[in-house]
């Protein structure tokens, strides 16, 4: 079993940096790389076009994007005009979590019934339709791609991890890429979810690109591999709370004392609390440490159903990510394969 490999970059990289970063996974054997489309960070777009000019295998896609800071309609008119960019090797990442919601004003009501209505937007302006929609977050009278599309499908990927998008990406998605889920109970029950989404529209698990997307620091420094993972834990439980559903799924906590931490939402009181996260929450939910032991991590977090990794790389500081994006493919993943590939 050979295990495709995707890469999610940070919108941190100055542009030319950004390429430099693209053409090296090419070169390294990722197959897709998702830019992240975060509103005030580098524009997503106008790197994955960069990024379309100077790589020529690797598909490329937000991950993600969303459906209430881009209209779905105006996605669909930019995914398939990047797709004309890269000569068909556009893919869509869709969510509905993020940052900057607040500042902008922005509220995210009815998250499962926005994508649904997004992806069905979406896939009639490709095919050509006039679409005219009242939904419950998206509306569209007589709208209608001015040009044809290079393709009338791009693959749709949801990210998530909650229970409810995951069957909603069974059932209507391409692929799914379950963020953050390593402990091997929890991957089996986002992928019962994701089972029983595509039963609903006669599909089967296998029509669905189920990823692990883990966030992982790969180096032989194991304690300030742990420093950086545990730091990053914290902030993305404050950016998720309250919705720590995901936790009970893995059958973690926190303690109360982190709980209200990160209910003030401050970013900086949440990392220097970091030291109250239980390890067992740090690995149920991201890789840390030298080779061996992320492989371990990760071969054990393959169950049945899931078809590929998508990781999201993070450097030990002054150390850049290079080196962790090499260390992946050519010491972490022939170990996932070799694990793997025991006879049981």
């Amino acid at each position: 079993m050979a295990i495709p490999v995707g890469v999610l970059l940070n919108s941190d990289y100055p542009a030319r940096e950004l390429v430099r970063l693209g053409r090296l996974c090419e070169e390294l054997g990722y197959d897709q790389l998702w830019y992240t489309d975060i509103r005030l960070f580098r524009e997503c777009y106008l790197g994955l076009g960069a990024l379309a000019r100077e790589t020529s295998r690797i598909l490329l896609g937000p991950g993600v994007t969303d459906p209430y800071s881009r209209h779905p309609a105006v996605t669909a008119s930019t995914i398939a005009t990047f797709d004309e960019l890269c000569d068909g090797r556009a893919i869509l990442g869709l969510g509905v979590g993020g940052t900057s919601f607040r500042e902008l004003g922005i509220s995210t009501p009815f998250p499962v019934a926005a994508l649904r209505e997004s992806v069905d937007v979406i896939r009639r302006l490709l095919r050509g339709h006039e679409v005219t929609v009242e939904g419950k977050v998206i509306s569209l009278k007589g709208g209608r791609l001015q040009f044809v599309p290079l393709r009338d499908h791009i693959p749709i990927h949801f990210a998530t991890h909650g229970a409810q998008v995951a069957r909603l990406a069974g059932e209507i998605a391409d692929g799914v890429m379950l963020g953050n889920i390593l402990s091997p109970s929890g991957v089996d029950f986002y992928v019962e979810q994701v089972r029983a989404g595509a039963a609903k529209a006669g599909r089967t698990l296998d029509s669905v690109d189920v990823s692990l997307r883990p966030e992982l620091c790969v180096t032989e420094d194991e304690e300030a591999a742990f420093a950086v993972m545990r730091q990053r834990t914290a902030l993305r439980l404050v950016w998720t709370y309250p919705h720590w559903e995901y936790l009970e799924h893995m059958g973690v906590s926190v303690p109360p004392e982190f709980a209200e931490v990160a209910a003030r939402k401050d970013a900086d009181v949440a990392t220097r609390a970091s030291a109250l996260i239980p390890d067992a929450v740090v690995a149920a939910t991201v890789a840390a440490g030298h080779p061996e032991r992320v492989a371990k991590q990760l071969a054990a977090a393959i169950r049945p159903g899931v078809r590929r990794i998508t990781i999201r790389a993070h450097e030990v500081p002054g150390a850049g990510i290079e080196p962790v994006l090499r260390a992946f493919m050519e010491d972490v993943l022939p170990r996932i394969e070799k694990e793997v590939n025991q006879p049981a």
